[in-house]
């Protein structure tokens, strides 16, 4: 019975060594995989917001990007500035995720415009089939249509730079 008024300290220490083990070993524990890599990219019925393609159309011609975005993400905002200057290097499919058509055509009004086709995911549909953890999220694609690499988070200049690099191999 005396050994109850340990029991925070016990926590305490617990809780700090885990701590700093997940600091220790950031780098190894950082990433997320995905069932999904080398798999075939699972195709599901969108509102197109804007462009004229289809994702089927870019399977079999040229390696393509994937990217999920919503108005309402803050980190979407500085990820769509390094989309906009990747444009034309490569073609960029937006998934509005849980999202509305009107915000997203404000944001896109606002901030330009990268993708060649932007659709709507409003129930989160897409994202449960791609096993999305939360946007901004990019998949690559190659040109026969597999998932090469997903990238959790915003992308930032060099991403771009490996990753289509990596892609167009």
């Amino acid at each position: 019975m005396k050994y109850y008024k340990y029991i925070p300290l016990f926590c305490f220490f617990s809780l700090t060594v885990f701590l700093y083990w997940k600091l220790e070993n950031y780098e190894e524990t950082k990433s997320l995989s995905s069932a999904l890599i080398n798999k075939d990219l699972p195709i599901t019925d969108f509102k197109k917001i804007s462009g004229n393609k289809e994702i089927h159309n870019f399977k079999g011609k040229e390696p393509f990007i994937i990217n999920f975005f919503a108005s309402w993400c803050v980190p979407c905002v500085e990820e769509h500035k390094i989309l906009k200057k990747y444009e034309d290097s490569i073609p960029i499919i937006g998934i509005a995720y849980k999202d509305s058509e009107e915000k997203i055509i404000e944001f896109l009004n606002r901030f330009g415009n990268p993708y060649e086709v932007v659709y709507l995911d409003p129930k989160g549909k897409a994202a449960i089939d791609l096993g999305l953890y939360g946007v901004p999220e990019t998949y690559y694609i190659n040109k026969d249509g597999k998932i090469m690499y997903k990238h959790v988070g915003p992308v930032k200049d060099v991403d771009m730079k490996n990753i289509i690099s990596f892609v167009r191999k």
